[in-house]
């Protein structure tokens, strides 16, 4: 018996991407291993059959949140582990507890989900851990960051493929839109959990999903398909950029573990549009990307004003994630909670 979703043309176009982002054709199905977070959502779920139908090639992982009541996690719980069953692969479960954490909920918990993930991927051997983010998902991103001002980096969006640890974070399914995704799982007369948390109005992401996406659709049908296009040329623009300032900017940097210096004569002479980048790439390099999301146009403005001003008094600007400190002659990076060493 053919496994389930085996001839749908939807499953056919997540598993060629998902075989593009974990090493193309000269990779082997067997070494592809890659555990999918899941939470028993429709895009989960569709990410889950594709990677099903490669014996061995995938196991389940369900996250369990304490931001959810007990009956509802409990709930979902089960409907991962019955999906495991009825797919044939391996399922495993981790716990994120960040409900009594200070700071950002939202941010803790993907930061605990990531680590739990990262952590069973260790245990099963999955080089690859994949999420079920779509273009839909991207889109609501790209509002958000532009909402917040931020700088090019952060307005390219999720991209398909990034680092997390000594894995690689896969998303397979950021060029397909919502609609596909729910259209090809009732077309398999498949169910999905519908997560609440996500009516939550408090949350801006279910804001914009709530109130904003539906009248933009109206507007164009394909807007989310036109942000996942949007997010691809940016990204190959940066890596056209990246590639420049690597050559141009980073052969003089001086680093020094978490520290990056710089001659303030060399910067000076420089296009703003190039100096623009680097935080973003220390973030890459550095930081392992946590916290390029918050990198805004606005801070990135004000540290190169300050580089290229004629004042020598030493300065310190806050670049999300980043300080940059600015003597007379040294422009330096260090990570924000570093800057108390600052000299």
């Amino acid at each position: 018996m053919p496994p389930l979703g085996a001839d749908h043309p939807s499953v056919a176009r997540i598993l060629r991407r998902w075989r593009q982002l974990s090493g193309g054709r000269h990779t082997r199905d067997p070494d592809r291993k890659t555990l999918v977070a899941c939470s028993g959502g429709a895009d989960s779920v569709a990410l889950a059959i594709a990677l099903a139908q490669i014996p061995s090639s995938c196991v389940l992982a369900h996250i369990q949140h304490d931001m959810r009541t007990p009956e509802q996690a409990e709930h979902d719980r089960a409907y991962v582990e019955a999906l495991a069953k009825r797919l044939g692969v391996d399922c495993a479960f981790g716990i994120a507890a960040v409900s009594e954490e200070p700071g950002n909920l939202e941010a803790n918990a993907r930061e605990a989900r990531y680590q739990e993930l990262a952590r069973i991927a260790d245990e099963h051997a999955c080089p690859y851990i994949a999420t079920g983010h779509h273009a839909d998902d991207q889109l609501e991103t790209l509002l958000m960051h532009l909402m917040r001002g931020s700088g090019t980096r952060g307005m390219s969006g999720m991209r398909p493929a990034t680092p997390l640890g000594n894995k690689t974070l896969l998303r397979p399914l950021l060029e397909i839109p919502r609609n596909e995704i729910e259209t090809m799982l009732r077309e398999l007369d498949i169910a999905w959990c519908h997560d609440q948390t996500n009516d939550d109005p408090a949350y801006v992401r279910n804001r914009i999903r709530q109130d904003l996406l539906p009248l933009l659709r109206r507007l164009d049908p394909e807007i989310a398909r036109h942000a996942s296009q949007w997010s691809q040329d940016l990204v190959a623009m940066q890596e056209v950029m990246d590639e420049r300032v690597e050559a141009t900017l980073m052969e003089p940097c001086t680093i020094t573990d978490s520290q990056w210096r710089w001659p303030r004569e060399l910067l000076q002479a420089h296009p703003d549009i190039m100096l623009g980048y680097l935080p973003g790439l220390y973030c890459l390099r550095v930081l392992d990307n946590e916290g390029a999301d918050r990198i805004t146009r606005r801070a990135i403005d004000s540290w190169i004003r300050s580089v290229k001003s004629d004042s020598n008094n030493p300065t310190e600007h806050r670049i999300g994630p980043i300080v940059a400190h600015i003597r007379a002659h040294e422009v330096r990076f260090t990570p924000a909670e570093s800057s108390e060493l600052s000299t």
